[in-house]
């Protein structure tokens, strides 16, 4: 009795982080493409727009893709530590992208505030 309400929980468990990870990612997906259209309708300045959406839509695509592994693990009877490994990993990789991609955009804006400041100063 007791192992069947741990796997009971342990399918709802991911059943639900799967499917709040999905919808964050099509609320990514959503909000990238209005950062695309709002930079296409204003093209002139808003170049960085643009890659923002492009990102944001790449980022939900990517956390719609781990939330189908998660969303496998727990349609599993009994899922073994590999397939939850898989999409732990995949989560993982994930977060690293985001790092890379948002580590990027803020070394981007610091060097345009410091070119900024030192155009000013000069």
């Amino acid at each position: 009795m007791e192992q069947e309400q741990l796997e009971s929980n342990r399918h709802r468990i991911l059943s639900k982080l799967s499917a709040r990870m999905s919808l964050f990612g099509k609320i990514i997906i959503v909000l990238g493409v209005l950062y695309v259209s709002g930079g296409l309708v204003t093209i002139k300045d808003n170049f960085g727009n643009i890659f923002e959406g492009i990102v944001q839509m790449i980022l939900g695509y990517l956390t719609i893709r781990v939330s189908i592994l998660f969303k496998k693990a727990s349609l599993l009877e009994n899922p073994t530590i590999d397939d939850l490994l898989q999409a732990i990993n995949a989560t993982t990789n994930l977060y690293a992208w985001q790092l890379y991609f948002y580590g990027f955009i803020f070394f981007l804006a610091l060097f345009t505030l410091l070119s900024l400041a030192w155009t000013n100063l000069s």
